[in-house]
């Protein structure tokens, strides 16, 4: 049967079920011939890359005049009969990632089959129940309003779920993390199967004998983790710590504790070590999934190979992913390691460029001409401000390596760039006043003598008549240990949609409440100075670091679901209306949220190498951070190899606001460039070409597998590849 699309829409002020058929928004690809005509996209208007200006809807309302139906119609060379032309220069979003045009609808059948397999109120939610205003919550907060919420627990309850949707003619969305831009993990009217309990560390299936080389000459894999879909960042980190730290083996994870890996994975999946062991599409070996009709598939070079290629970076939209298996890469040799074992540094620099033209060149050629085997050591992030650049390099080995291989490599050039003394170049917030460490050791303290660096050439620079330090680093035993201490640094203790925090960390950690001092957490729409939290005094402490990676390796623990949590709606409430009560503040901040993109979802872009001129011009005008460097590993991959198409690009961009997102596309398709998306930080909806945005001309590919592995577009929703299905 043809699968229909129940959108469901959840009234503020009457709270009636309404729903709509939208089975026309399945745009379906009749005739390929003619898409393989279409012309290259090659340097197109900026127009086909802006985000249209929408303006929020009330809920419940009617899709805007125009969006009922597709431009432009075309003739089936089979049937005769004119169609949708659905090249993507003509298609349009049949509706909005918000709503759509409303019908009443029944839940009975559907309801009917799902309680009879799942216990209702603690693993299964519809519309009207005490906690599904909570359960539907997604971690920026887009107000979505699913049909029914499916807590799965292992492949059975996937494949039940999934049949009690199909056969009543609902659509499903299978949810992670929950961390998509918008929402589209819980998507309005559609039955959606949070993966979240599927996790358990204890039934990882790990695989030490399981090896072999990996990109970069000289580096290796030293076996696997077989991980269920609904882990994330926190608990990869916990767990392959666990099984290869004493190996220096390294999960590859992204900022975000409490990021779903399947998400992460399916979009690209780019981190800190990208630029050593590639994305997260070149360590995932296996994937394993269910389709549309129940049957379990998995997805490898030698099994199902076109849909493990679709699966690497496409996108999904083939099936329910239930598990990954990872490749667990080993750090490189250090040329100190014979003295302590392998080290680990995160490290800050800050500078300004004297010659423009120079230093942006010198730039793009650290990022894409040096060794990759010396630079691919070096993860983390890069930004700009005018002219002023940063890095927070993530560096596999001793910060005394560190520094030798910047200047082997040429970046730490004093006459391109003038480097900032370390006092005034904002070192990392809770480190005591710490410029330089050794295993949680304090060598250097802000304002104080430092010898070791000092004696070190083109390490320090000159300020107030004395030479003082150009970088702040913090030095580590282990892999863990570092992406630990970079996500206390981080945003985890400011942000309340990072984790499920109950805004006292010292408590959610298990920490004694010495260790932790007043903070404050930044709530969307409420002033950053409103809502107290706890939080750890020092990310030097060995003790909160310890109690962080406990901590990560707890499913059920808050750095493993995303915010904001019931404790944090509490103090909402006292502080707005001490009378609401919660359930109705979550409505409310949801619904509210739901008109605005709130910080960073207005998706990312991928910023190839540019010409020099453009690239200096583009670093003295504009500010930016790229949050993961994607330099090394991540550009030696053939192209080919995997549905993720931008293996020439080392900056991923990401855009705070639309109007930013906007500026900088223009600023690109001006300057002779097309631009490059980041599927896993999706966009809003809106923007013409979005197809080929985000897979280059590999979407159409990636439509015919969608055809074979979901030909009744089970799966298909907003900003998924459409299938050239039934």
């Amino acid at each position: 049967m043809k699968v229909t699309n129940f959108a469901l829409v959840v009234a503020t002020s009457t709270r009636v079920l309404l729903g709509c058929n939208t089975a026309a928004a399945s745009v379906v690809v009749v005739d390929s011939a003619q898409e393989e005509q279409q012309q290259d996209v090659g340097v197109a208007n900026e127009k086909d890359f802006v985000s249209k200006k929408n303006t929020p809807r009330q809920l419940g309302s009617k899709s805007p005049k125009g969006m009922k139906s597709a431009k432009g119609k075309r003739k089936n060379s089979k049937t005769g009969r004119k169609e949708p032309d659905t090249s993507e220069n003509n298609r349009v979003e049949e509706c909005d990632l918000n709503y759509c045009g409303a019908e009443p609808i029944a839940l009975g059948a559907l309801k009917t089959c799902l309680t009879g397999s799942f216990d209702h109120g603690s693993s299964l939610y519809f519309p009207y129940d005490e906690d599904y205003d909570l359960h539907r919550m997604t971690a920026f907060s887009y107000s979505r309003f699913p049909a029914a919420i499916v807590f799965a627990e292992d492949v059975e309850d996937v494949q039940t779920a999934l049949a009690c949707a199909v056969d009543n003619g609902y659509k499903v969305s299978a949810r992670g993390g929950n961390h998509s831009y918008q929402g589209l993990g819980t998507m309005d009217g559609y039955v959606v199967i949070d993966m979240g309990r599927t996790c358990k560390p204890e039934d990882f299936v790990v695989d030490k004998d399981d090896q072999g080389p990996h990109i970069i000459e000289g580096s290796k894999y030293i076996g696997t983790i077989k991980a269920q879909a609904g882990c994330t960042n926190a608990i990869m980190l916990a767990h392959g710590h666990k099984h290869f730290g004493d190996q220096d083996g390294m999960t590859l994870i992204g900022s975000c504790p409490s990021v779903g890996i399947t998400g992460f994975n399916l979009g690209g999946g780019g981190g800190d070590v990208s630029p050593y062991v590639g994305y997260g599409v070149d360590i995932v070996k296996e994937f394993q999934l269910v389709l549309y009709d129940g049957t379990i598939v998995k997805a490898s070079e030698e099994e199902n190979p076109e849909l493990y290629w679709a699966t690497r970076g496409g996108g999904g939209g083939n099936g329910v992913v239930t598990h990954l298996t990872y490749k667990i890469v080993q750090a490189p040799k250090q040329k100190y390691e014979d003295a302590g074992g392998k080290k680990f540094t995160w490290m800050r620099i800050a500078f300004n460029i004297k010659d423009l033209e120079k230093g942006a060149a010198l730039i793009q050629e650290w990022f894409y001409d040096a060794d990759p085997k010396i630079t691919g050591k070096f993860g983390g992030g890069f930004g700009w401000d005018h002219g002023a650049s940063y890095a927070t390099f993530v560096y596999l080995g001793s910060w005394k390596e560190a520094i030798e291989d910047l200047k082997e490599t040429g970046l730490l050039d004093h006459e391109l760039f003038e480097f900032s003394p370390v006092p005034y170049a904002s070192p990392p917030p809770r480190v005591g006043g710490a410029i330089l460490t050794e295993n949680y050791e304090v060598i250097c303290q802000t304002f104080g003598p430092c010898p070791e660096i000092e004696d070190i050439p083109g390490a320090t620079v000159s300020a107030e008549g004395s030479q003082v330090p150009a970088f702040s680093m913090f030095q580590f035993d282990s892999y863990a240990e570092v992406e630990a201490f970079q996500i206390c640094v981080g945003r985890l203790y400011f942000f309340e949609d990072w984790s499920s925090t109950s805004g006292d960390f010292c408590k959610d950690l298990g920490l004694d409440d010495d260790k932790c001092e007043d903070g404050k957490l930044f709530f969307f729409g409420i002033s950053a100075d409103t809502l107290t939290s706890k939080i750890p005094k020092l990310c030097t402490d060995k003790d909160v670091i310890d109690a962080m990676l406990n901590a990560a390796g707890d499913p059920s623990g808050f750095m493993n679901s995303h915010g904001p949590s019931v404790q944090i709606f509490e103090q909402l409430a006292q502080l707005v209306v001490p009378a609401l009560p919660v359930k109705e503040v979550i409505q409310f901040w949801m619904d509210t949220r739901s008109q605005d993109r709130g910080p960073g979802s207005a998706g990312a872009s991928m910023f190839q190498r540019f010409d020099g001129s453009f690239f200096a011009k583009m670093l003295s005008e504009t500010a930016q951070y790229s949050n993961h460097l994607q330099h090394g590993a991540a550009l030696m991959v053939d192209p080919d190899e995997t549905a993720y198409p931008w293996r020439n690009a080392a900056f991923m961009v990401e855009y705070e606001t639309g109007d930013i997102a906007d500026s900088f596309l223009e600023r690109i398709v001006d300057g002779g460039y097309t631009p490059q998306g980041y599927y896993a930080y999706l966009n809003p909806s809106g923007m013409k070409k979005w197809r080929s945005y985000f897979f280059d001309d590999k979407w159409r590919i990636l439509s015919e597998i969608r055809a074979k592995y979901d030909p009744k577009d089970v799966f298909g929703k907003p900003l998924t590849i459409e299938s050239i299905g039934e």
